[in-house]
């Protein structure tokens, strides 16, 4: 599926950044209106996922830089590190309405159920449609992590306006701090699979949907091709993947040598989504015995014994 552009990203998440600052101001008055702890969560909430979505805004805007001598890469990694703090932040939060839901478990309070009600229903629909808005934005990690906080927010307003109607017709007046504690529990999870994504892309982890042997094994069976070596896969992001190899070929022309990577580098991105490809040929008397992924601390003491070798 085509990406939208990210003109388009930008004008999206700025107004996800203006509906759900108008649902936190609403939450935030029928909060302290109604003495519901369950409002006053969510508002908090999104008054955090506003600071979010101002950052996702700032991370796409700095994709769009070109690479450079700063930044060979470019800039993608700003919507990781954006998913990353959106994550430990959603932790933090979620500790805190989970320790005020039990406070109040135990010590229930008086509210209002009507008001509740109908800014949770308003809250509901508001951010139902940012959370549409978002998910068809593109902008990979730090826009999707920014979604995920919203489709939280829709699931804590429905139950917010469960909890309102259980106060309502069942008179439970501790069901605003049962929701409260739901609406904890929803945050967490969500947040440790985000962080978790997040963390894994800056550690340079293997992409999850993609097994290492089985790249070499594709690499090996090329034309040409007798081994691999030094295999290196990560991704700058979660659209943009990397890879970096040692190839062991015969003695063969420098042409025939540049047509055998470039076969590597079509099937690479065809078959795996691997676009920015680094392979280095090496004869087989180069490469005996090595490992098929590299001992970063021994490196270096390879590349000058090689470089000896080679004098």
């Amino acid at each position: 599926m085509t990406q939208p552009a990210v003109s388009i990203t930008l004008s999206r998440v700025r107004l996800a950044i203006a509906g759900v600052a108008v649902i936190a101001v609403a939450e935030i008055a029928g909060g302290l209106a109604s003495g519901s702890l369950a409002l006053l969560s969510d508002a908090g909430h999104l008054v955090t996922d506003s600071a979010t979505l101002g950052l996702t805004w700032y991370a796409v805007s700095r994709s769009r830089r070109p690479a450079g001598a700063r930044h060979t890469f470019g800039h993608h990694r700003g919507g990781i590190v954006v998913a990353a703090l959106n994550g430990a932040v959603l932790v933090v939060i979620a500790a805190v309405i989970a320790a005020g839901a039990i406070t109040r478990l135990q010590h229930p309070a008086a509210v209002a159920a009507v008001p509740v009600l109908v800014i949770g229903a308003l809250a509901l629909a508001g951010n139902l449609a940012i959370a549409v808005l978002l998910r068809g934005a593109g902008g990979g990690l730090g826009v999707q992590s920014a979604a995920l906080h919203v489709i939280a927010d829709v699931l804590t307003d429905a139950a917010v306006v469960v909890g309102a109607l259980a106060l309502l017709l069942l008179g439970w007046t501790r069901a605003d701090a049962a929701v409260s504690l739901l609406i904890a529990a929803l945050v967490f999870v969500g947040a440790l699979g985000l962080l978790r994504e997040a963390l894994h892309i800056l550690n340079e982890g293997t992409p999850r949907d993609l097994n290492p042997e089985a790249v070499r094994t594709r690499i090996a069976s090329l034309p040409g091709i007798d081994g691999v070596h030094d295999l290196h896969i990560w991704s700058l992001d979660r659209e943009h993947r990397a890879l970096s190899a040692h190839v062991i070929v015969g003695d063969r022309s420098l042409g025939e040598v540049t047509a055998m990577m470039r076969s590597v580098e079509l099937v690479l991105c065809e078959e795996f989504g691997i676009e920015h490809v680094t392979v280095q040929p090496e004869c087989p008397s180069c490469s005996a015995e090595a490992p098929l992924y590299c001992n970063i601390e021994g490196h270096h003491e390879l590349v000058h014994e090689a470089a000896r070798g080679a004098r």
